[in-house]
């Protein structure tokens, strides 16, 4: 009787602890339900362990701390996931900075590459393509071999327009591009063109800044903002 009463107490005073850290009273309507169900959990538990030999108990504890421990750190992944999210995203962006990370909705940050630029890896029509940040070029350019991941076939575009390079003039193909998700922004119907040289590198330029809300470099890291009511 007396582990009985003991172990009733016990599981109690857990539950009233518990209790106080949840929001609301511990006396409103909710507060006492959930008092309600521990209190008949507790003697659940009370008269199952009080029915056990003493060595019986202590196995039974251990299983108990276990599966406890176990619940615990599902709850916290569940209440946590947005930080656990955020948390691995600038793992794996310190070591892909071009992978970037969200710390909040409607932000995407990425650490500056060994190089000395800034890369970032939207998904266009599906397809992540690496692309080098680029607020001097005033549109969004495409190396052929980008285009034809993506399902264009450079041999069969139009290049009808001249971009500017440190090499001189280059022919590029206009193109629209039917989606562009970067993070939880989604831009669709996008201006770029494809590049007609050899080149390997991808630009994301000026056509692409001015969608966004805001951009800032701080301390190696380039910070993308949007509205996401805007951007969906």
């Amino acid at each position: 009787m007396l582990r009985f009463v003991l172990i009733f107490c016990g599981v109690m005073g857990v539950a009233v602890v518990l209790q106080g850290l949840l929001p609301g009273s511990a006396f409103d309507e909710e507060g006492l339900d959930r008092l309600g169900y521990a209190a008949g959990s507790a003697l659940l538990l009370a008269w199952w362990l009080g029915s056990v030999s003493g060595k019986g108990v202590v196995r039974v504890l251990k299983r108990m701390g276990f599966w406890l421990i176990l619940t615990i750190l599902l709850i916290l992944a569940y209440g946590w996931q947005h930080e656990m999210g955020a948390f691995l995203g600038r793992f794996w962006a310190t070591l892909l900075p071009q992978h970037g990370f969200s710390q909040a909705p409607g932000t995407w940050s990425v650490f500056k590459s060994s190089d000395g630029h800034f890369y970032v890896e939207p998904r266009i029509q599906g397809v992540p393509v690496r692309m080098l940040v680029d607020t001097g070029a005033s549109g969004i350019v495409l190396s052929r071999a980008a285009a034809r991941r993506i399902g264009l076939d450079p041999d069969r575009l139009e290049y009808t327009r001249q971009h500017r390079t440190a090499n001189g003039l280059t022919q590029a193909a206009p193109v629209v591009l039917q989606e562009l998700r970067l993070g939880d922004l989604v831009l669709q119907q996008v201006p770029a063109t494809v590049n007609a040289g050899d080149s390997n590198s991808s630009l994301l330029g000026m056509a692409f800044f001015k969608r966004l809300d805001s951009y800032e470099v701080k301390d190696d890291r380039l910070t993308l903002r949007w509205n996401t009511a805007r951007h969906r």
